[in-house]
Parts: structure tokens; sequence; C-alpha cells
């Protein structure tokens, strides 16, 4: 199957959801920081209810891609499955990643904040040189990067469940990578293009973040 149709429409509708958010975070964070900034001014609340907000746009976003992708190919094989399951599989993927990835990428943005406001005092930075660091993990380039790794790995996601599916029917398939072949591919993925499961690769993309490859599958 070629890669995701509406791929670039995608990043962009989760990467200016992420934006959005991301942008009201850092104005919370500012106010509670203080001038001159004290990290512990920061409440509990503050990074539950940011993880919490992350999950209510990352969850149901994921759990479409996954569905999308996974009803894309069974269109494309004479067999069908029951899509009931594949529905429950797509919402208990999305709830148990959905909620590990959010975890990540709070702690991940809680440690840097933590370093920041303690640059800002060895350093001995100005309050607009710290805004602006903070600006930076709260950054449109973060939250494309988010995206286009998340809509890559949800949509191969839902095509691997699929397969399972299949598989249950005694429907035996095996996937084989593909890039995009061009300028950007990395040294991590252009080898594998063309490549089945099991020869030089095991897991789904993405390999990395921002990996923008995909798999497709035929019969055994």
């Amino acid at each position: 199957m070629p890669d995701i149709p509406n791929r670039d429409e995608l990043e962009r509708i989760l990467s200016s959801k992420l934006s959005k958010l991301q942008k009201r975070q850092l104005a919370s964070l500012l106010e509670f920081l203080g001038d001159p900034p004290d990290f512990n001014n920061v409440p509990a609340s503050f990074w539950d209810d940011a993880g919490k907000e992350l999950a209510q746009v990352v969850i149901p976003f994921s759990e479409g891609v996954y569905l999308d992708a996974a009803e894309r190919l069974m269109g494309t094989i004479s067999i069908g499955v029951d899509w009931n399951l594949v529905n429950t599989a797509a919402s208990s993927w999305a709830q148990r990643y959905g909620y590990d990835l959010v975890n990540g990428i709070n702690n991940t943005s809680r440690q840097a904040i933590q370093q920041a406001v303690t640059s800002f005092f060895n350093d001995q930075l100005t309050q607009g040189q710290l805004t602006e660091r903070l600006g930076r993990i709260y950054s449109p380039v973060r939250a494309e990067m988010i995206a286009r790794t998340e809509v890559t790995r949800a949509a191969a996601q839902g095509e691997v469940a699929l397969v399972r599916e299949l598989e249950k029917q005694g429907v035996q398939m095996v996937a084989v990578w593909h890039t995009r072949n061009d300028e950007l591919v990395c040294p991590l993925c252009g080898p594998l293009n063309g490549k089945k499961q099991g020869t030089d690769w095991t897991e789904p993309p993405p390999r990395h973040p921002r990996c923008r490859c995909w798999i497709s599958y035929e019969y055994k």
C-alpha cells in the first residue's frame, strides 16, 4: 500500500493543535515561575493539567489515524475481519500508548525547564533570554516533530492490527519497509527500503523522530 495519502494534512492538523496548546501552557508556566524565576513555584497541578490537555489532543487523533490506516489496508484485500475487534484494538492502543507518550513529553519538558531556570542563575541570563529558551521547549518545531512522528506510528500500528486479525483466520502476510526515497531519507532508514520484515528490521516505523517511512503488505 502507498504512503498515507493525506499525511501532510494530518501532520499539519496535529502540529497546529499541539502548537496552540503549547502556547497556552508556556504562558501559564511563565506566570508560575515569576520574576526572578523559581521552579518550585510551579505546582504539581500544572504538570497534571498539561498531561491531561495533551492526552485530549493526542489520544483521539492517534486513534483516528490508526483506524483510517486499517480501513485503507482492508480495502486492498478480499478477506474481511470483524471491524469491532479492530475498533477495540484501536481504542486500547491509543489509550495505552497515548499516556506513555504524554508522560514522556511531560517529563522531557519538566527536565528542560528546570535546566533552563538553573542556567538563568548560573549564566546570569536576563528574563527575556530565559523566556526565549523556554519558548524553544514549547516551539512549533517540537510540535511538528511530534506530529510527524506520531502520524507515522499510528498509521503503522493500525495496519499491524488488521494484519493480526487476518492471521487469526489463517492469512499470512509479510510487511515491506518503504522510504520516501528522496534526499531527506536518513541513513538509518535508507538501507531498509524494499526489505521485508525480519530482514534488517523487526519493528514498524517510526524508526526515529520525524520518520516518514511506511510499510506495505504482501501475501506470504
